[in-house]
């Protein structure tokens, strides 16, 4: 493209029947005016331009990088649905495998308190034989002639002197007497015990 020095310094061979050089000269500046403000504006433009395709290259690298953000969003949301998926399984496995200990634990001492009950059972069940047996006996006991007691066995003790005598030979000191009070008047190698059945 023709810049506007390269028109302002072009120089016309002169010829013998040519233009007239005034009208050639007003016109060449009158166009040199005309294209110095177009190739200013071209020029502005072109800058102008420069500076839009600058920016539009930065959206666009922006756009990319978001793009890439994005995609990375949303396999990491992929991922960390997935690994939480996981970690509840695991979780809810643990869980069901913790429920089934307690309750194997739970059935074990079931068993076990109803073995207790049942012997604590039998013990009360021979414990309640033998007591019922006891009292049998004791029954059986209290109706036997032993402790068979009535009036008529009584009758003896109807005819019973008014005073009793103190027996003779339970304390007797070496010569023979008996003592006012026996314990206050003999020592030991005093006392001879006698049995009374001998006598």
């Amino acid at each position: 493209m023709i810049t506007p020095i390269e028109i302002q310094n072009k120089a016309f061979k002169s010829g013998g029947l040519g233009y007239d050089k005034k009208d050639v000269d007003n016109f060449m500046s009158e166009l040199l005016e005309s294209y110095e403000a177009l190739y200013r504006e071209k020029m502005e433009m072109h800058d102008r331009m420069n500076v839009l395709n600058e920016g539009l290259q930065y959206y666009k690298t922006i756009e990319k990088t978001l793009q890439k953000a994005l995609v990375l969003a949303e396999r990491t949301a992929e991922e960390t649905k997935g690994n939480a998926m996981k970690n509840a399984l695991l979780i809810e496995q643990e869980a069901v495998s913790k429920a089934n200990v307690i309750l194997a634990d739970a059935k074990q001492e079931l068993e076990q308190i109803r073995k207790q009950t049942i012997e604590l059972v039998r013990q009360y069940d021979m414990y309640k034989a033998r007591f019922k047996s006891l009292v049998a006996a004791q029954t059986e006991l209290l109706d036997s002639q032993s402790f068979s007691v009535n009036l008529d066995q009584l009758s003896m003790f109807e005819n019973m002197p008014d005073s009793v005598e103190t027996p003779v030979g339970i304390y007797k000191d070496t010569k023979g007497q008996m003592p006012e009070n026996p314990l206050d008047s003999l020592s030991g190698d005093d006392i001879e015990i006698i049995n009374l059945d001998e006598e």
